[in-house]
């Protein structure tokens, strides 16, 4: 069996002159292989850079959103801000060289919990939106949702 690999592979050592070396045809189909990988490579990279930056401007709405909220909460129950509506926009900054809206609702809520009936509504519920769009694309929105009681 050994002597049998050796010969094999003594076989396979030997050569001719004419089967030295790559040919042209191989070196041009390792090129276009080498090419196909590398733009594969490069795109995968680009749509990794552009989720970043998605999840990076959805949590910069969020942030945004949430501040508001927060703004809303330090007000009174009564205030402007918080009467029963639509409230908005306002531009905010989301990025360099991008804004977006910041718009508000504000819709009676009657907690059941408490056991008033549903004529006597005790909560306001506030749904605070974020908008924007960028590099083309259609736009994006983040909302973000808060109880108010008084």
């Amino acid at each position: 069996m050994h002597a049998m690999i050796s010969q094999i592979l003594l076989r396979l050592r030997r050569k001719t002159a004419s089967q030295r070396g790559v040919s042209l045809v191989e070196i041009l189909v390792a090129a276009m292989i080498f090419a196909i990988v590398s733009l594969a490579v490069v795109e995968f990279f680009y749509l990794g850079r552009a989720y970043i930056r998605e999840m990076g401007l959805r949590r910069t709405a969020l942030a945004l959103a949430q501040q508001k909220l927060e703004q809303l909460r330090a007000t009174s129950f009564g205030s402007a801000d918080l009467t029963i509506g639509g409230h908005g926009p306002e531009t905010v900054a989301m990025a360099e060289n991008l804004n977006g809206d910041r718009s508000w609702s504000v819709i009676w809520k009657d907690d059941t919990a408490n056991g008033y009936s549903g004529s006597e509504q005790d909560c306001k519920k506030v749904t605070v939106k974020v908008a924007w769009s960028w590099e083309h694309v259609t736009g994006d929105t983040v909302f973000l949702n808060g109880s108010f009681y008084p």
